[in-house]
């Protein structure tokens, strides 16, 4: 997997040639090696992009979001199935045991819940999500997940932010944040094989992604607190605080003791969440959140 993440902020013309991938500007041209490319952002709503790059795009699990009249994004090109197991991916999702399915989103909501409790540690709030983490039932029966939002959140942003108001600034930065992980994911879920629309909790009939919503829930922290350390209400989602929310996706985590990028740990993730299935046992890995740090590439 590559590690460059193209944001074009202005239109753009993007074509292949000779395994270089051309972005080029009205005042300039950029060349990239297709190998050592993630992903790209085209914002341009002018921007032209050809189908031969596309698929030479899609060939090497290249993703592609592109953004609606408020330069937010709104769409995704992903890989279509290329995994060589495809149908024994989708049995597996079919055949999801409701026991297994409750143990997995008891682990999900969990390592959620620690990384939030990490989060407000880093932040000077010393363990407030303790008793709420040590008391997450299998199903999340108990609805932890929503308690510990409702503490987190005035934690972190004050005693007067709420999720559900859209006219409170920090709530772009962070679903901006939230959507960009969520392609990740859901390019994640497809080059591995499995149905994005069958998920573990998330379940509606209208979601093709319910996977990467159940996912999801685990990286959310990681954007909160990148957005708590880097914005202030009075900042403004321009293009340039928009690249930087983008190239998040090379900070570090950590798995089993290991920073990984963001990226690559969506795909352990993903990765550990099929072999839960294949071999009917909660498999499911643990991604937690350190202090974020870009990643250093040798």
């Amino acid at each position: 997997m590559g590690y460059i993440n193209i944001f074009a902020s202005n239109d753009v013309y993007v074509s292949v040639k000779n395994n270089q991938l051309t972005v080029k500007g009205e005042n300039k041209s950029q060349d990239f090696p297709l190998e050592d490319i993630n992903s790209i952002m085209l914002e341009g709503l002018q921007s032209t992009i050809t189908t031969y790059t596309l698929s030479q795009l899609a060939e090497r699990g290249i993703i592609v979001f592109v953004c609606d009249n408020s330069h937010l994004p709104n769409g995704v090109v992903l890989p279509f199935m290329n995994y060589y197991q495809t149908l024994s991916q989708y049995q597996n999702q079919a055949n999801l045991s409701k026991p297994l399915q409750k143990q997995l989103w008891q682990t999900i909501i969990k390592n959620k819940i620690t990384n939030q409790n990490e989060v407000l540690n880093i932040c000077g709030k010393r363990d407030v999500l303790k008793e709420l983490i040590a008391s997450v039932l299998s199903g999340d029966n108990s609805n932890n997940e929503a308690k510990a939002s409702l503490i987190y959140f005035k934690k972190l942003f004050g005693k007067n932010f709420t999720r559900r108001d859209d006219e409170q600034p920090v709530n772009a930065f962070l679903n901006y944040g939230y959507s960009v992980v969520r392609g990740f994911v859901a390019r994640s879920i497809v080059t591995h094989g499995l149905m994005p629309f069958l998920g573990v909790f998330h379940a509606n009939m209208y979601n093709a992604y319910n996977l990467a919503d159940d996912l999801l829930e685990v990286f959310r922290p990681a954007v909160d607190l990148f957005v708590k350390i880097n914005f202030s209400e009075n900042d403004e989602l321009n293009s340039a605080n928009k690249s930087m929310l983008y190239n998040l996706i090379n900070y570090d985590l950590l798995v089993d003791g290991q920073k990984q990028t963001i990226s690559n740990c969506i795909d352990i993730l993903v990765e550990s969440y099929a072999k839960s299935l294949k071999e009917n046992k909660n498999l499911l890995k643990q991604i937690y959140i350190s202090r974020l740090e870009i990643h250093k590439y040798e």
